[in-house]
Parts: structure tokens; C-alpha cells; sequence
């Protein structure tokens, strides 16, 4: 189950992403027009063309993200944690294997904080979890690219429990409860993208597994109000961020994540 779960859900987002939803609009525009449905085929245009604009001149990524990314802050006078769990997603794992060094993306944050901690926190239990999100390849693993990464930033890769064999969120809590097997009087911190963090706590939950958020990684700024031209990022933004949405209400209503732990 939880293998047709992950090709389901990489199936269907490939359908319903802002990116695909746009293209739909401009083609059933053009078939509206190709049919003599002049009057739908302008609605469509129209709709598109505003969405286009809205898109390109704003952050509407960021402002999806804002309720996300202040659900949690990092902890204030923090005890001393037991253990600390970074999440893969930094890795652009086919670059790293092609130029035979490692290639993060926006996401560098979630291990750059867990160096961090570590040196800050040398008792702690480490925990690495991230395999391949890929459908279809599954040889590239993150966690051999965060080994190396690791041990060449000065940090003992045997301090390190690396998991391999998640594919998304739910397998990350799962076979990282598995692997460390962590005790209900123990502390866990968990480093993810603030965006990330509210699903992320919610999948640990549903795995009876309390963590601490220790979000990095935020996509909201001060003056996203401001207009300002960047249809890419703009829409790279609101890619990553609908997703993420998305991706809490069908982890919620099948069961993967269990609010109000």
C-alpha cells in the first residue's frame, strides 16, 4: 500500500500542479476557439492570462506558506535534546553523482542546521533520513551524498544514522522510528523546511513519536506586497508550496498524519 500511496501521489500531482493546470487552461482555450466556442475560449484566456499576472507579479507561493511557516519556531532556552532528525530534500542527487560532488538545493539549510547542532549538541543521537523521491530510479540515495558531506565539514559520519529507504515524509517517520527505535522520555528534535514542518510533526505524531520543530528553510520575507516580476519564481514558489498544502490534506484524511499531537 504504501508503494501505490507514493506512485499515486506523484501521478496525480503531475496532473493537478499550478504549471499543468495553466497549460490545461491555455489548451481547452484553443480548443473552445477551434469548436466556434468563442465566448468560453475568451473566459479561459482571460483566466489564464489573470492568473499569469497575479502569478508574475506576486509571491502567491509565500503568502500560501505564511500560515505554514509560523505554525512553529525553533525552541527558545531548549533543553539539551537526546536525539536530533534532519529530513532529506536538500540533495539534487543526479547532479552530485554526475559531477561526482555534492549539489544542494534551496533547501541546504535542513543540514547545514544539523552540523550545527551537532557540534552544539555532541551527546545527541544524529539522524539522517532520505532516500530517492524518484519514481521510477531509486538507485541515488541522499543519504550516501549526506554522508560525504558530513565527514568532509569536519563531522564523524559514525555519529550519524543514516536511512536510506524513504521515499516521502510518512517513510521518513516510519523507518526512522525503526532504525533508532527512540524511548517516549527521550527528546527528539526534528530539522525540516518550515513549510514542511506542520506535516512533518503531524506524520511523526501519527507514529507516536513526539518531536521538537527546529524549522529552517522559510519562503516568507516582509514586502511580498510590493509588486515585482519573477514569473519563474514565482511560480517555482507556488509549485513547492501548493504541494505542500496538498500534500496535508491527503496525509490527514488517509490516515498519515494526525493533527494536535
Amino acid at each position: 500500500m504504501d508503494t501505490l500511496f507514493f506512485v499515486l501521489s506523484k501521478l496525480m500531482w503531475a496532473l493537478i500542479s499550478p504549471s499543468t493546470l495553466l497549460v490545461l487552461l491555455v489548451f481547452f482555450a484553443v480548443l473552445a476557439g477551434r469548436f466556434g466556442l468563442r465566448l468560453l475560449s475568451r473566459v479561459l484566456g482571460f483566466i489564464c492570462l489573470t492568473l499569469v499576472l497575479l502569478i508574475g507579479f506576486f509571491p502567491v507561493g509565500a503568502w500560501l506558506a505564511y500560515p505554514l511557516e509560523h505554525r512553529y519556531a525553533q525552541p527558545v532556552d531548549p533543553d539539551v535534546p537526546d536525539g536530533i532528525i534532519v529530513l532529506g530534500g536538500a540533495w539534487k542527487s543526479q547532479g552530485s553523482a554526475y559531477w561526482e560532488q555534492w549539489e544542494l538545493n534551496h533547501a541546504a539549510e535542513r543540514d547545514l542546521a544539523l552540523l550545527a547542532l551537532a557540534r552544539r549538541y555532541p551527546e545527541a543521537k544524529l539522524v539522517f533520513t532520505g532516500g530517492s523521491g524518484q519514481l521510477f530510479d531509486q538507485t541515488l540515495k541522499e543519504a550516501s551524498f549526506a554522508r560525504q558531506l558530513y565527514e568532509d565539514l569536519g563531522l564523524d559520519p559514525a555519529r550519524v544514522a543514516f536511512e536510506s529507504q524513504s521515499r516521502n515524509t510518512y517513510e521518513n517517520a516510519l523507518y526512522s522510528k525503526k532504525l533508532v527505535e527512540p524511548r517516549p522520555s527521550e527528546s527528539w528534535w526534528l530539522i525540516t523546511s518550515a513549510y514542511h514542518m506542520p506535516r512533518s510533526v503531524e506524520v511523526f505524531c501519527a507514529h507516536e513519536w513526539a518531536v521538537t520543530p527546529f524549522p529552517v528553510d522559510h519562503f516568507y520575507e516582509p514586502g511580498v506586497l510590493i509588486p515585482n516580476w519573477a514569473l519563474a519564481d514565482h511560480l517555482w514558489e507556488l509549485e513547492r508550496v501548493s504541494r505542500e498544502w496538498v500534500g496535508l490534506i491527503v496525509y490527514r484524511v488517509t490516515g498519515k498524519a494526525k493533527p494536535g499531537c
